[in-house]
């Protein structure tokens, strides 16, 4: 007998699925006909995106209380207005000063002064000029959801309005020896159509690595907040004030004219995924010390690995994403390769690897921050994740997606930093979840050690906008001192943590830096009288 047949009367599974389907069709009714456009469009034309729902235990109010475990605050700042992100630092003598939007002397810990000037940019010092080098970065900004426009950029009205905005693409270079005047010596402007640049990695020496959407072409980005594609733009810095076009790079698909490659990704056209370039890339070692590896994370592109042997025509080691990535967030932010030593050989060619949160609520799939070991760069592999950080006991929520805002990680620690950095330690902006201290000892096993939230930044529930992005956006660690600077939508905090050492609460001069190759002679001629901002007796 035929294996096709069933053995109780010869009828084959073809029959009997005819059989069935018109027994279903005719007891329903000629009203449920097949819908021959369903294979086209799907049973839902259009699909669906984010946002998502919103969670259903998400708060009515804001809560304001305070949430600290393990930690100590030492000193907490208000900016007169706004944040900004106090990413590095510019110190002379004992002097330290962490460089944003608004600039924080944090000289002494114990009373940190705002200084009313704005140097916000990416700052090294650049020992061959014996000069501190402050680049600027300019876009005309992103395209946010709001009550009036939920889905951003796809408002055209909205998109307009940024698009058309006025003001330079491209950057600027200060000479910032004085960090309270910086002065220009270059702009440099990229096609008026495009989206300019966002922050580079620079670290004073030859080359800058900067996010760029160069024109109009580039502008193939499915999610809300961004118009543009930001890819990679290689300068050369030898003199800041003639800065020189190195290479351009993007990913194959990534422009108009590019569409049948861009169809291969599954992401494409859900109107939610992050296509681009979203923060420095990090070049651990420089190009003209032999260096030839950068990291970058590139939203749903994944970690890039790429390799700068010709640093003319940037090529591709390898690329890595998670299987079960989904729509919506930026699953690869930041890629920030572990400053391992002697003390940790386990942690050798050991990177983390964080994601963020674009939308409020959790109304987009959650994501948490990678270990990846990079030993072989052609085959980075993802071997753990970082724990869901949970709610302290006494708040007044079960989960961190209920508690208004964005939840997820923002910015690691910097780069460089003054003194040897922990490598052990892993210590992050987590927006609503405030401030989160990871052990990374076990590389296969983060653990949270600590945590501080933050009072919420002054709003109303009813007030979308000031609750939207508010928590902790970034961190600074002073190594040296065993402090960490938390930026907050409510202000500036110093803490300090058990896993980090006790904490120096008194001026101290920067004897080295985390990154041993940079800042090198940044303070060989300093006198020790000179201070900005203010004189030594207010320092005591």
């Amino acid at each position: 007998m035929s294996a096709n047949r069933d053995e109780r009367g010869g009828v084959t599974r073809r029959d009997l699925l005819k059989t069935a389907a018109g027994a279903l069709l005719a007891g329903a009714g000629a009203s449920i006909a097949p819908d021959v456009s369903a294979q086209v469009t799907g049973t839902m034309p259009g699909g669906g995106t984010v946002p998502l729902r919103m969670p259903e235990c998400a708060l009515d109010y804001l809560d304001q209380n305070q949430y600290i475990s393990n930690m100590e605050i030492h000193a907490h700042v208000q900016p007169a207005s706004g944040g900004g992100e106090p990413w590095p630092m510019w110190a002379r003598g004992a002097q330290r000063i962490l460089t944003g939007n608004r600039m924080l002397d944090v000289t002494d810990p114990k009373k940190p002064v705002l200084i009313d000037s704005n140097a916000g940019g990416t700052l090294a010092y650049a020992t061959n000029l014996k000069k501190w080098i402050l680049v600027r970065a300019s876009q005309p900004g992103i395209t946010g959801p709001t009550p009036q426009y939920p889905r951003g950029k796809y408002h055209k009205e909205y998109a307009d309005q940024v698009i058309n905005r006025e003001g330079l693409r491209g950057f600027q270079t200060f000479d910032a020896n004085d960090i309270t005047t910086p002065v220009q010596l270059a702009e440099y402007a990229t096609d008026p159509t495009g989206g300019g640049c966002t922050g580079p990695f620079y670290d004073g020496s030859q080359y800058a690595y900067f996010p760029c959407a160069f024109d109009d072409s580039f502008m193939v980005q499915e999610t809300s907040e961004r118009i543009w594609t930001y890819a990679l733009l290689i300068m050369d810095l030898s003199d800041p004030a003639k800065p020189k076009e190195v290479s351009r790079w993007w990913v194959p698909g990534s422009r108009k004219g590019e569409e049948e490659e861009y169809k291969k990704y599954m992401f494409a056209n859900d109107q939610s995924s992050s296509t681009f370039l979203k923060n420095y890339p990090i070049v651990p070692k420089r190009v003209e010390e032999g260096g030839n590896i950068m990291y970058g994370g590139w939203g749903h592109y994944g970690l890039i690995v790429q390799d700068l042997t010709d640093i003319t025509k940037p090529k591709v080691w390898s690329r890595l994403t998670h299987p079960l990535e989904g729509m919506g967030g930026i699953p690869w932010h930041t890629c920030f390769p572990v400053l391992a030593d002697a003390a940790h050989p386990q942690l050798q060619d050991m990177m983390v690897a964080v994601p963020e949160a674009l939308e409020s609520d959790c109304r987009e799939p959650w994501r948490t921050a990678y270990m990846v070991d990079i030993k072989d760069k052609t085959k980075p592999r993802i071997i753990s994740l970082f724990p869901r950080p949970m709610p302290d006991p006494q708040a007044p929520y079960h989960d961190f997606c209920c508690a208004r805002g964005r939840f997820m990680f923002h910015n690691p620690q910097t780069w460089v930093a003054p003194g040897t950095a922990k490598p052990n330690l892993m210590i992050t902006a987590f927006q609503n979840a405030g401030v989160r201290v990871f052990d990374i000892s076990d590389p296969t096993d983060p653990k949270e050690v600590a945590y501080f939230v933050g009072t919420r930044a002054p709003g109303e529930i009813n007030d979308w906008h000031s609750w939207r992005r508010s928590g902790c956006t970034s961190v600074f660690v002073e190594w040296d001192r065993n402090l960490i600077w938390a930026l907050t939508h409510e202000g500036v905090y110093c803490l300090s943590c058990p896993a980090l050492g006790k904490p120096v609460l008194e001026p101290r001069r920067v004897e080295r830096w985390s990154v041993p190759h940079i800042n090198v002679g940044w303070d060989d001629q300093t006198p020790q009288a000179v201070y900005f901002g203010r004189g030594l007796s207010q320092l005591g």
